[in-house]
């Protein structure tokens, strides 16, 4: 029998009171596979995430987690169930900065059988933070803040992860090693969905690339053709997707 695609969403609608953002969104992820949404600011990918999340109600279609509608009247599934389910989604460098590395990640372990244990696993790939586990997370460089958020994904291991511009702000170098450690994840069974405005990055990463245009997907391709077709690529980032 075959398996169910990790994600699939179908007219999906949403937005912020009278303002709508999302436009009858559709969208199929398969199980192992590595995806990026790209697009300028203000497309809608983060409301997206928000959606599938389950931050932002949608008011119109559904989401799909491995074959279950976790959106309808029925069967709507709260954000924090959602993770139990195995969906988890990390946030540009998102990180309670008043606590330590070490406390942060124990908020993210209470749900795991031995969480001390996934604790010093996750701090194992992460010498860095291991290093700073004793620090607050608000002196923390950016690199270091994105690094603690992964490294929480680390410690949840979901089946489904969504990540909301990785690259975002952070040196070429910190970049390159938060890339291998997604890729990493995924060799581990893990699901990626990333969104990221930079192209570099989304191409050096994922399987396939999805482009929104005004609360859309406008077109997708696989990261192989556009890096042989590289006038298609600028035309879709400059918004030609026609």
């Amino acid at each position: 029998m075959a398996t169910a695609d990790a994600l699939r969403v179908n007219g999906l609608a949403a937005g912020y009171g009278p303002v709508q953002v999302l436009f009858g969104v559709e969208l199929r992820v398969g199980d192992g596979e590595m995806v990026a949404v790209c697009g300028p600011n203000g497309v809608g990918k983060s409301t997206l995430l928000r959606v599938l999340s389950g931050l932002t109600a949608p008011s119109a279609g559904s989401v799909a987690l491995y074959g279950h509608d976790i959106t309808n009247d029925i069967t709507n599934v709260a954000a924090a169930a959602r993770v139990r389910l195995g969906l988890s989604t990390v946030v540009g460098q998102a990180a309670f900065g008043s606590l330590t590395v070490l406390e942060n990640l124990r908020l993210f372990g209470y749900q795991t059988k031995k969480p001390q244990k996934s604790i010093t696993a996750a701090l194992s790939v992460f010498p860095r933070l291991h290093e700073r586990r004793d620090q607050l997370a608000a002196t923390l460089s950016g690199g270091e803040r994105q690094m603690l958020a992964l490294a929480k994904t680390l410690i949840q291991q979901p089946r489904l992860l969504l990540i909301d511009e990785l690259s975002l702000g952070l040196a070429p170098v910190v970049v390159g090693a938060l890339v291998e450690m997604v890729r990493r994840l995924n060799r581990a069974g893990t699901t990626v969905v990333v969104v990221e405005q930079s192209v570099n990055v989304a191409l050096s990463l994922v399987d396939r690339m999805l482009f929104m245009e005004k609360g859309a997907i406008v077109a997708e391709h696989s990261a192989a053709f556009l890096q042989a077709q590289p006038q298609r690529l600028q035309s879709l980032i400059l918004g030609g997707h026609s």
